[in-house]
């Protein structure tokens, strides 16, 4: 039988803004999500954070409940949950996209303020990192 995969994006509000936040996010993201079989690219803005997991059904539900609890977090809403055929991001156990290197149509977006994303345009976003990626 063949795993049920899932793909979710939600938005939060950094509670910590130091460098050495996101590189303890970055290198516990790597071992962990390895051994899980989850992967995914997280966007970095001024003041939230944007990010897509996708991988087994129940490890990436219990990731995010993880998250949800989790003190750099703040302010964490689910904007997409979906059960999905194919990974996008398959051999990424967690990426930071430069996502200030690319250019968005939303000016919130753009200076790096996700709060306000809703689910369309959050699917977006990660449709043109993965097209950037695959070529």
């Amino acid at each position: 039988m063949q795993t049920r995969l899932k793909q979710i994006i939600y938005v939060s509000e950094k509670t910590n803004k130091s460098s050495d936040s996101l590189t303890d996010i970055y290198d516990i993201s790597q071992k962990n999500n390895s051994e899980s079989e989850i992967s995914g690219c997280l966007l970095v803005g001024s003041n939230s954070y944007l990010q897509l997991l996708e991988g087994p059904d129940s490890a990436v539900e219990k990731l995010y409940s993880k998250i949800e609890s989790d003190s750099r977090h703040r302010k964490v809403k689910k904007l997409y949950d979906q059960r999905i055929e194919k990974k996008w991001f398959s051999s990424w156990s967690m990426k930071f996209t430069p996502f200030n290197s690319m250019k968005w149509d939303n000016k919130e977006f753009d200076a790096g303020n996700f709060q306000n994303m809703n689910c369309t345009g959050a699917v977006k976003a990660f449709q043109s990192i993965k097209e950037i990626i695959n070529g």
